[in-house]
């Protein structure tokens, strides 16, 4: 929370006499600028040095109903995207009062491995600062439409007048291709996508992506990726059961479920307190798309559901805090400790639904 560094509000007892009010004013060493005699309250200002000293003089008297700081009030960004009033998820998660904190910094990139992002696309093209293959595709542009939906959910350019909102409003792309044309990829691919995105500066990498089949490989290159200061999170997968998915799995990622509009466990997100994290919003998400295939130049928007789409929501908000405090252990814990409970908390996941400005507000600077 944000408070004027010299100003405070006060209001006596209605029976304090006005003499009695001034005495206590100049032994707190403040000056009444105002007063708001509807309410019977008095703004003062004092030293901004003195300010925690007057406080607390002020609340030693019992002629003192109350005294508190006089808070920062901040116009809430709105969006000018044309779509954003469809994009529920960004809302359900408190993204508007989360960008008064901050908007994120550029400096804090995302990796996003997956099917590539469509690169020429309005809304990610000024976003995307890194292109790697690492799948059988010839190119990095996506030609399923999984990466670019995950990659606008998490950071599509924000109050550009088009399209969508993404979460992370200043932070980078980086388009990590590891799986091909059809929407497949091989483990190995993976593993080089986590350690190239890592090497190559990534803060945070969005793994919507996932295998039953436990590895130790794959289980070395998030480690690798820890020890280099970057925080991961993964999807938990689409089958509707307690049945771990890998690298959701490993301790060194979040876990992400998904949940629809009323926070209950959407019917195919994979579940377990044991292994799963927490939840966010997965069901009739909107996000961008690749460009229409018919040469018209014109760009594309659409909804889908899965936990590959709750998981950006996570990684965006990741970033968002690494911006202010790059300690990943500490964004993390602030992010499943901010969570809004909900049915299955406990049970389904160990912590509840992410809270963007919650985890903000409470993130230690």
């Amino acid at each position: 929370m944000n408070y004027s560094p010299n100003r405070l509000l006060i209001r006596f007892h209605a029976e304090t006499p006005r003499q009695k009010c001034a005495q206590i004013h100049r032994l707190a060493n403040a000056k009444v600028i105002r007063d708001i005699k509807e309410l019977g309250v008095q703004v003062v200002e004092t030293a901004p040095s003195q300010i925690d000293t007057c406080l607390q003089c002020y609340a030693n008297w019992d002629e003192v109903e109350y005294v508190e700081r006089d808070a920062i009030v901040k116009k809430q960004l709105v969006p000018n995207d044309p779509l954003f009033s469809q994009q529920w998820g960004v809302m359900k998660i408190v993204a508007t009062r989360a960008w008064n904190i901050t908007r994120g910094s550029t400096k804090v990139p995302i990796a996003v491995l997956d099917t590539g992002i469509d690169a020429t696309h309005p809304d990610l093209q000024a976003k995307i600062i890194l292109n790697a293959n690492f799948s059988d595709s010839s190119s990095t542009q996506d030609f399923d439409g999984h990466g670019t939906h995950v990659a606008g959910i998490a950071a599509a350019v924000t109050r550009n007048g088009i399209g969508v909102a993404g979460l992370a409003i200043n932070p980078t792309l980086m388009n990590i291709k590891v799986l091909g044309d059809d929407g497949t990829g091989s483990l190995s691919s993976v593993v080089q996508g986590i350690v190239y995105a890592t090497d190559n500066g990534a803060k945070v990498i969005n793994m919507s992506l996932g295998t039953t089949s436990f590895s130790s490989i794959l289980h070395d290159a998030v480690k690798y990726a820890q020890s280099r200061g970057v925080l991961m999170a993964a999807a938990v997968g689409n089958d509707g059961l307690n049945q771990h998915n890998y690298p959701a799995a490993f301790a060194q990622c979040i876990s992400v479920a998904a949940v629809d509009r009323d926070d209950t466990k959407a019917l195919f997100s994979n579940f377990g307190a044991s292994w799963v994290d927490l939840a966010a919003p997965g069901v009739d998400i909107l996000s961008t798309l690749p460009t229409y295939p018919n040469g018209t130049g014109q760009h594309n928007y659409g909804y889908l559901s899965g936990t590959s789409m709750a998981t950006p929501l996570v990684s965006g908000l990741a970033a968002l805090l690494l911006s202010l405090n790059r300690n990943p252990k500490v964004v993390r814990q602030t992010i499943e400790s901010n969570t809004v409970p909900v049915t299955g908390a406990g049970t389904l996941y160990e912590f509840g639904r992410i809270n963007a400005y919650n985890a903000l507000l409470n993130l230690p600077r």
